[in-house]
């Protein structure tokens, strides 16, 4: 039986130095009533999903993500706004939105040449950019309209993205393969 291969994304990672602070206030939260949390050295902003990939076409990706670091410039992430994915009276995802970044975008159009250079596919929904923090509501009301989390109002300075290979037996479970350093 052929083992199945180790499954991969190109995301931004968030530093410990933010991500800590997030994971602690979130956790302390009331409103915010999740069963399984993210580690907070899990934290990132997906660029693109790819799937399951081999060292071939990895090492063909790698390459042409080199070249899309060097025509991207370092920028400033702003997240600011705590939300949800699926419904309110039973939320999927909690996360939290950075502002929208013109240099973000364009970083994530770079990605997604590469990747389909490199013959990956690429999801066709809307890119929404996000920080994943918890998942599957625990709670017994819906999701509050208003969570005040100024713990979430903080900025992240971006000087590169990374291949991260998904461990699904680990905690963290997300690991930097391979860094990709803007200019």
């Amino acid at each position: 039986m052929k083992a199945s291969l180790p499954h991969y994304f190109i995301g931004i990672p968030i530093p410990a130095d933010i991500a800590e602070p997030i994971w602690e206030a979130a956790k302390k939260e009331p409103a915010l009533s999740f069963k399984k949390w993210v580690h907070p050295h899990d934290y990132h902003i997906t660029l693109i999903f790819l799937g399951a990939a081999d060292e071939e076409r990895l090492a063909k990706l790698s390459s042409l993500l080199a070249d899309a670091a060097s025509a991207a410039q370092p920028f400033t992430v702003q997240f600011q706004h705590l939300d949800i994915f699926g419904d309110r009276r039973q939320p999927r995802v909690l996360h939290l939105e950075p502002e929208r970044n013109e240099l973000l975008f364009d970083l994530r159009e770079k990605t997604k040449q590469a990747v389909l250079k490199a013959g990956f596919q690429v999801e066709k929904r809307p890119y929404h950019p996000h920080m994943t923090m918890a998942r599957k509501w625990a709670g017994d009301r819906p999701f509050p309209d208003d969570v005040p989390f100024e713990s979430g109002r903080v900025q992240s300075a971006v000087s590169r993205f990374s291949l991260f290979q998904t461990h699904l037996d680990r905690s963290p479970k997300y690991e930097e393969i391979a860094q990709f350093q803007l200019t």
